[in-house]
């Protein structure tokens, strides 16, 4: 009875230990959709942004969102569509290579429009901001690269 014991007594401080790994990893390695918006406003975060200049990029911010929320629900259709496709096709048919070439004009848009809003936002920055966001921006795109992103 005492080696059961002591054996339940191990198997039961071995899930313990094992559930808490897993939601630790789980907590800390999700990604979230929001993530992306968390890091743009973390840029806006290291540029000490004023009162004022907060107030003036408001309307350059609300115009990047909406193109940003359009052109993401763009490339969310053409996935979809390249999975019917898919499923439907099981070849590289024309339908396929055309729902392919949706998502990349889609992602090379927002590309595009990330862009855009960088150099739009030049207006309101005094210039050391905007070399500061300059560079954030493309240790960003690095950083991408490097993960695979």
């Amino acid at each position: 009875m005492k080696s059961s014991g002591r054996l339940l007594l191990f198997v039961m401080l071995f899930a313990s230990i094992t559930a808490c790994a897993f939601y630790f990893s789980s907590y800390f390695l999700r990604r979230s959709p929001a993530e992306t918006v968390n890091y743009h406003y973390w840029i806006h975060s290291q540029l000490g942004l004023s009162t004022r200049q907060l107030t003036e990029l408001e309307p350059i911010e609300a115009k990047f969102a909406r193109r940003r929320d359009e052109l993401v629900a763009s490339i969310r259709k053409a996935n979809e569509e390249l999975a019917a496709a898919l499923l439907s096709d099981k070849d590289a048919s024309e339908r396929v290579q055309a729902a392919v070439q949706k998502i990349h004009r889609a992602q090379g848009e927002l590309q595009q429009a990330v862009l855009d809003h960088v150099f739009e936002m030049r207006a309101v920055l005094t210039p050391e901001q905007y070399d500061r966001l300059i560079s954030l921006t493309a240790d960003a795109l690095r950083e991408g690269q490097n993960r695979g992103d």
